[in-house]
């Protein structure tokens, strides 16, 4: 199953649309979106309303009491007592607009794709073994005939009520891929139940369609040894785990390990226990255990990083089994899984959420920042392995990301920028990107400055001397403020000023706001008739503008543009140095730009404090 679109109303950064039908819609790709933007743009809150519709409005989750009496089978599988609720995730109103009138609402397009035919096909092939087991222990029925059509699409609308923190749905309740979603969690522990009570002839369970990687991952505390002692079985432990995942906010922090790492033990150590009590010896059922498909799947993946898992028993007394990685480069075992590096560690995440969880295909995985703590090198190595999964499993990847190389040519069609507009709301800018605006990309990946999509400015100047400059005028002014400047801010050289207006089309699409700071001689344009020159000598520079006395107000005109063309010349005019080799304005920012700024008496520096202050948008006065 694949998301399609989302549309919100009225939560949190998203402003209230009294029609949510006419509301700013996201679109994702079928494949991979990333999704970026400033802090506070709306990211994590397009986040977590995707978590909370596949935890609780398309996956229902059912949970199964496995401390019921035989006699009362028909109460083992039921709805999660809260299932109607949503306080456990953070979907507050826009704090503009509280009013009872003034409702949260949401639209969710998706679409089932050939995965989901699979599974449902899976269910009526097998109707005749799992009827009664659905109707013994939940009451429940199964599939009816119904077909799925291919781009079978479900509109569905959620209505949130703050006062209670209860949802409500429209939607077709009737259509046969609605009540496969709704009822997909109580099908799966069906299936469970059935291959437990028929060892000998079992049925495959249904494919996995969600997989979330949250933003905390706290690896510290890893849990190295497992047991399945005392009455705590691995179908228990596995229901608790599966249980705590169905309320869990994107924004909670972990204070345990990532939960798929103990899905993964659980169901290595509890083919092993099944296996010891059908009287086979310790070191066969080690080794079956150890050759379960999706571990091998899991290693043939890890062979990226040399690491393999395995697991062996300890003390069969207490059920006591012992869960490690193997260096496979020095056959070592790895005691402590802190001594891997951020990026290990961060693939193996990665992997178990790919494979421990069950066979997920066709679904869809969101990954929260993959890039925290990881080398600019293995970030790339990171999605790599992206792929590899992507063509073994279909799925949907949706990233939530910081990360400048996960951008370039290839991924920037797949870009959706969250910013604010000037009300402070959540803006969607998701362009069509044309083969040029990905050349303009390419050469932005090769200067290493696709960094420039994470900020909300953009300050073009014209080559590598001035991007030197104004770079270092800019730290000039973020030592004083001190608020963030230099990270919000991006100054690129485009080499050719002609090429200025194909930049800020580009930017302008992804909603970022563009400047552009350029010598006299571009001042030429206004005068098309006449034919352009240098203007980079004091003496071209007074010639010029004597012959052209309404250049100035020209110049000024452009101000509202965010142009902003040098009124005196050049910048070799502006600093007085011999040339603009990018030596010469190194060893200038380094020690004379101190000096220079502080002339308050100099019209250039006064142009050049006017121009900074509309840049950043601060005090001209404050700037240095």
């Amino acid at each position: 199953m694949k998301i399609k679109s989302l549309q919100i109303s009225n939560v949190l950064s998203f402003s209230y649309v009294k029609d949510i039908a006419s509301a700013p819609k996201i679109v994702f790709d079928e494949n991979l979106s990333l999704l970026i933007g400033q802090n506070g743009s709306g990211k994590s809150t397009a986040l977590e309303v995707i978590n909370f519709i596949f935890r609780r409005v398309l996956f229902i989750p059912y949970e199964r009491d496995t401390n019921s009496r035989i006699d009362s089978r028909k109460k083992q599988i039921k709805k999660i007592g809260n299932a109607q609720h949503y306080r456990a995730f953070r979907l507050d109103k826009n704090y503009n607009f509280e009013s009872d009138e003034q409702k949260q609402k949401i639209i969710v397009v998706v679409e089932l794709d050939d995965i989901d035919r699979a599974n449902i096909q899976h269910l009526k092939d097998n109707r005749d073994r799992l009827s009664p087991i659905i109707s013994l222990y939940s009451g429940g029925q199964m599939l009816a005939d119904d077909t799925v059509q291919n781009k079978h699409q479900l509109d569905i609308t959620i209505t949130l009520n703050s006062a209670d923190k209860t949802y409500t749905i429209q939607t077709n309740e009737e259509d046969i891929g609605y009540i496969y979603l709704s009822v997909y969690n109580l099908y799966k522990e069906i299936i469970q139940i059935y291959n437990e009570e028929n060892q000998d002839t079992p049925i495959d369970n249904l494919s996995e369609s969600f997989a979330l990687i949250g933003g905390y991952r706290n690896y510290n505390s890893y849990e190295p040894t497992i047991s399945l002692g005392e009455g705590n079985t691995a179908p228990k432990q596995i229901q608790n785990v599966r249980s705590s995942e169905y309320s869990k906010s994107t924004n909670s922090a972990e204070n345990r390990e990532p939960t798929i790492f103990s899905l993964v033990r659980l169901r290595m150590a509890g083919k092993c226990f099944d296996l010891m009590t059908t009287k086979r010896d310790k070191e066969e059922c080690e080794s079956e255990a150890n050759n379960l498909d999706f571990i091998k799947s899991i290693n043939d993946k890890l062979k990226i990083i040399n690491l393999k898992v395995e697991i062996k028993l300890l003390d069969q007394s207490q059920w006591r089994f012992a869960f490690s990685f193997i260096d496979t480069k020095r056959n070592k075992t790895i005691s402590d899984i802190n001594s891997l590096s951020s990026g290990q560690k961060a693939i193996i995440h990665l992997v178990f959420e790919a494979y421990g969880r069950g066979d997920i295909k066709g679904g869809l995985v969101i990954i929260d920042e993959p890039e925290i703590h990881l080398h600019y090198q293995f970030q790339k190595e990171y999605l790599r392995v992206i792929e590899k999964l992507n063509n073994e499993q279909g799925c949907q990847y949706i990233l939530v990301t910081h990360s400048e190389s996960l951008i370039n040519s290839e991924t920037i069609s797949n870009i959706i920028r969250l910013s604010l507009d000037e009300d402070g709301y959540t803006k969607i800018n998701q362009p069509t990107i044309t083969n040029n605006q990905r050349w303009l990309v390419k050469i932005l990946d090769n200067k290493r400055s696709t960094h420039a999509f994470f900020g909300s400015k953009i300050l073009l100047v014209e080559g590598d001397s001035d991007r030197y400059f104004f770079r270092a005028v800019l730290g000039k002014i973020e030592e004083r403020l001190k608020k963030g400047l230099v990270q919000d801010i991006s100054i690129l050289d485009i080499n050719n000023k002609n090429k200025y207006e194909e930049w800020r089309t580009l930017f302008d699409a992804f909603g970022l706001k563009v400047f552009f700071i350029t010598d006299l001689d571009s001042a030429w344009e206004f005068y098309p008739s006449q034919k352009p020159s240098k203007i980079n000598k004091l003496s071209l520079v007074s010639s010029f503008l004597n012959s052209h006395p309404d250049v100035i107000s020209k110049i000024e005109a452009k101000y509202p543009n965010n142009i902003f063309i040098l009124k005196e010349g050049d910048l070799e005019i502006y600093l007085n140095i011999h040339n603009k080799a990018l030596t010469n304005v190194i060893d200038f920012c380094q020690n004379d730009l101190g000096t220079y700024l502080a002339d308050n008496a100099n019209t250039k520096v006064q142009e050049l404090k006017m121009i900074m202050s509309k840049v950043t948008e601060e005090n001209e006065a404050e700037l240095w």
